[in-house]
């Protein structure tokens, strides 16, 4: 199973970046739950990005930083800006949008659920390429 490197956002890396998704089986599309700009980017620079040079490869969709949604100072802060944290249900409504193969949250920091996020993707590569296999033995053309 091939995952593609983590790759950095920045511009800068904008031509680099689609070589490290050649041949990957998986892609995990992670944004910040209390970043809006960051889960905004996901419809808007990464699934298209993603669509575009790993047609038919599964996606995963995962908010992080969960732990932040309790933090008083980072509510405080996005409260002072007139926003909010990202929830559940707004990272689900992107997952259905993209129609990714799966929605998960974590937190890193706390190792909330982080295990859960490999073991479940893993399994999402997994029934990939099995059905990619099937599909493809179901392609074998005989000649008489």
């Amino acid at each position: 199973m091939r995952c593609a490197p983590l790759v950095p956002g920045q511009e800068d890396y904008d031509r680099l970046r689609p070589l490290s998704y050649q041949n990957a089986h998986l892609v995990l599309i992670c944004y910040d739950v209390m970043n809006p700009t960051s889960y905004d980017n996901v419809l808007i620079k990464w699934f298209p990005e993603v669509t575009h040079f790993c047609r038919g490869t599964p996606v995963v969709l995962i908010g992080c930083k969960t732990d932040l949604r309790k933090d008083k100072e980072q509510l405080r802060k996005l409260r002072a800006a007139q926003l909010e944290p990202i929830t559940y249900s707004q990272g689900l409504s992107a997952c259905e949008q993209m129609r990714a193969a799966l929605y998960l949250e974590c937190s890193a920091k706390f190792r909330e659920n982080v295990e859960d996020v490999f073991r479940e993707a893993a399994k999402v590569a997994l029934r990939a390429l099995k059905k990619a296999q099937r599909q493809k033995k179901q392609r074998l053309c005989l000649l008489l």
